[in-house]
């Protein structure tokens, strides 16, 4: 039975790693995307108050970005939810932004599938991760994983 049991553990620790890099993965691509439509958000303003806005926003997606990357403390719960709000800030709208424009329709529509992926390729990290190791946080690892 206990053969059995290993096993299981060690399958969950090899797909781990590809879950983790799917998450990665979407991390960059939010993040990318998010820097590419910076442009878009300005409009061709000027105003230096927007400008500041923009530029905020991005940097602190960037920095949160990178922090969930690097696997610290509530960043990838903080990235996730940020993600998911935005997700459904985001498709209620993309109709309404077809109707209007479709090139903006499908820059919200690239923005909003990437942060769905996001959230998805969390779920998918997170079910590993504990089904591994005992752990609801992909990645981590305890006293008992590291002998």
């Amino acid at each position: 039975m206990e053969r059995y049991s290993q096993r299981a553990s060690m399958d969950a620790i090899e797909s781990a790693p590809k879950s983790e890099r799917l998450f990665k993965a979407s991390v960059i691509a939010v993040c990318g995307w998010a820097l590419i439509e910076a442009r878009l958000e300005l409009g061709g303003s000027i105003d230096l108050t927007w400008l500041l806005a923009v530029v905020a926003s991005k940097i602190l997606i960037g920095v949160i970005g990178a922090a969930a990357i690097a696997n610290v403390r509530f960043a990838r719960q903080a990235f996730t939810f940020i993600c998911a709000a935005s997700v459904f800030a985001i498709a209620p709208a993309l109709p309404l932004e077809y109707a209007r424009c479709v090139a903006i329709g499908l820059f919200s529509m690239v923005e909003c599938l990437a942060k769905a992926a996001c959230v998805a390729s969390f779920a998918i990290a997170s079910w590993t991760g504990a089904k591994g190791s005992g752990s609801p946080i992909a990645g981590s690892r305890t006293a008992v994983d590291q002998k």
